[in-house]
């Protein structure tokens, strides 16, 4: 009997019981880079938006970064954890806008497997290149006990008070104390610093970046608040953990000092 003969129903029963098992594509190892491209011919989520599935061997413990980037169209970047994305699609992460209209995953796995990252357009006619990267992130440092004391929370601030002069200097002489926050994208955290008998610095880092001796800072102040002092109002692209760092403008500067952090 030839195969036109069936009715579709059965025709397509018949045609995947005679194909083979198709092959799952294996898992990227990271780093990773790809260049892909939205198409008419890839396969459709909600409300007919074109995606693309990337399998990546994700390890227990480590820190990733998950990075989409497109001229052609404004994309976002779904994480789905181990399993068959078919029947279980459930998702451990998602973003969208973090660089421009590019999206950025930072994400630690609870388990090992192979995740999948699911390239899709905002719009449903979204279609272009674009490229997918997975980098692996340094660990976190420990957690920071604050040189000072705090010594109040006053409805939407809290209140540390230290001194400078009990901290060890860093390579370049100058004395700091770091405190460790926690701030959400796009939230302004508003930094004020005063020091006593001094000039005070506030500067912004990644705590990665604790222990270099020429950290990457993120932002800083001097003296936008009152006379010599620092005030600073800090907004993430991107949620996480920051470094307050407490320090001074000149060399081996000592003194008391007041630091303000908005809730």
């Amino acid at each position: 009997m030839r195969l036109h003969t069936l009715t579709p129903a059965l025709a397509a029963l018949a045609a995947a019981l005679a194909a083979p098992a198709m092959a799952q594509p294996p898992a990227a190892a990271v780093p990773m880079h790809i260049a892909g491209a939205l198409a008419d011919s890839d396969a459709q989520g909600e409300e007919h938006h074109r995606y693309d599935d990337i399998r990546v061997r994700l390890e227990a413990g480590q820190r990733y970064r998950l990075s989409v980037n497109s001229a052609a169209f404004d994309p976002v970047a779904h994480l789905y954890r181990p399993g068959n994305i078919f029947t279980d699609q459930t998702q451990v992460a998602m973003n969208d806008d973090s660089d421009g209209l590019n999206p950025r995953i930072s994400y630690t796995p609870t388990e090992s497997g192979d995740y999948t990252l699911r390239v899709i357009g905002f719009a449903a006619d979204a279609r272009g290149a674009y490229t997918a990267d997975v980098a692996i992130l340094p660990p976190l440092a420990p957690p920071i006990s604050a040189p000072g004391r705090q010594v109040a929370v006053n409805g939407a601030w809290s209140l540390w008070e230290g001194e400078l002069g009990e901290t060890s200097p860093d390579s370049g002489g100058r004395r700091f104390a770091d405190y460790l926050i926690h701030v959400d994208a796009h939230q302004i955290r508003y930094i004020s610093l005063e020091g006593m008998g001094f000039d005070p610095v506030v500067q912004i880092l990644h705590p990665a970046d604790r222990g270099n001796d020429n950290p990457d800072v993120i932002d800083s102040d001097d003296d936008s608040g009152v006379g010599f002092n620092s005030l600073l109002a800090f907004s993430p692209d991107e949620s996480g953990d920051y470094i307050v760092r407490v320090s001074a403008f000149g060399d081996n500067a000592k003194g008391n000092y007041r630091l303000w952090v908005s809730q």
